[in-house]
């Protein structure tokens, strides 16, 4: 069971680690495992008719897979997830955007670049992980840069400092995903956020894509609901207890 907003996170991290050789499926799962547990570390995909609970759980805690598992809410895979006592850590919302007939947003343009070059690639990963506060490592980054329309990353400034960062990403589906928004710490409140987010989705518009879809906390809902934002589906992460 999946919507088109979690399969374009999917589909995300699929790319990404498929990028960086770091890529498995199984079959009744996926998942992305960097060899120093950096992002995206992350179980999903699963088929919950098919899958051994128990076996998934312990090759978890064993760390032969990461201890964090994805799923679109569902009332009986949660049933078992529960019954094989993995513990609920997060729950985000899906959120889409229907940008058919929309004129690409006006946006100052100010110091938000497209990461091109190695130098970019490194700034983008010390932004996210000061952004997220987990690791985001530099090789990762520049696996993505290329010729390839179907992800692009941007940086933007401030008083010329590294600030934030943002991906778009166009699925199999061409709908465009956007992920990756965040703002270092103290140049949160200076708009920056909702800046990169008027980027991605003008670079949306330009890749003819019909919606634009994240995920987002409580308070990011708060703020995407201004932009026109609609809520759908919950992400939900778990680990193995």
């Amino acid at each position: 069971m999946t919507n088109y907003i979690i399969n374009n996170l999917f589909e995300f991290w699929e790319y990404i680690s498929s990028q960086s050789n770091f890529f498995e499926d199984k079959g009744d799962y996926k998942y992305s495992y960097p060899s120093d547990k950096s992002w995206p570390s992350k179980v999903f995909g699963i088929d919950s008719r098919t899958l051994d609970f128990d076996d998934l759980s312990s090759n978890m805690k064993k760390d032969d897979l990461p201890n964090s598992l994805g799923i679109l809410e569902d009332e009986y895979t949660e049933k078992q997830l529960i019954s094989h006592n993995f513990i609920e850590t997060s729950v985000v919302k899906g959120m889409y955007l229907n940008i058919k007939d929309m004129h690409q947003p006006m946006f100052n343009t100010g110091d938000i670049q497209q990461v091109v070059t190695k130098s970019q690639a490194l700034g983008f990963a010390k932004i996210a992980s000061e952004c997220f506060g987990y690791d985001v490592n530099y090789n990762t980054i520049l696996s993505l840069l290329g010729n390839d329309n179907k992800i692009k990353l941007y940086i933007d400034n401030y008083n010329g400092n590294m600030a934030s960062c943002g991906i778009v990403f166009v699925d199999k589906y061409n709908i465009s995903g956007i992920h990756m928004i965040g703002t270092i710490p103290k140049y949160r409140g200076l708009g920056l956020g909702k800046a990169m987010t008027t980027r991605l989705i003008s670079e949306a518009c330009k890749s003819s894509s019909n919606k634009v879809v994240l995920v987002a906390s409580k308070s990011g809902e708060r703020i995407y609901s201004k932009m026109g934002f609609r809520a759908d589906k919950l992400l939900k992460s778990y680990l193995a207890g």
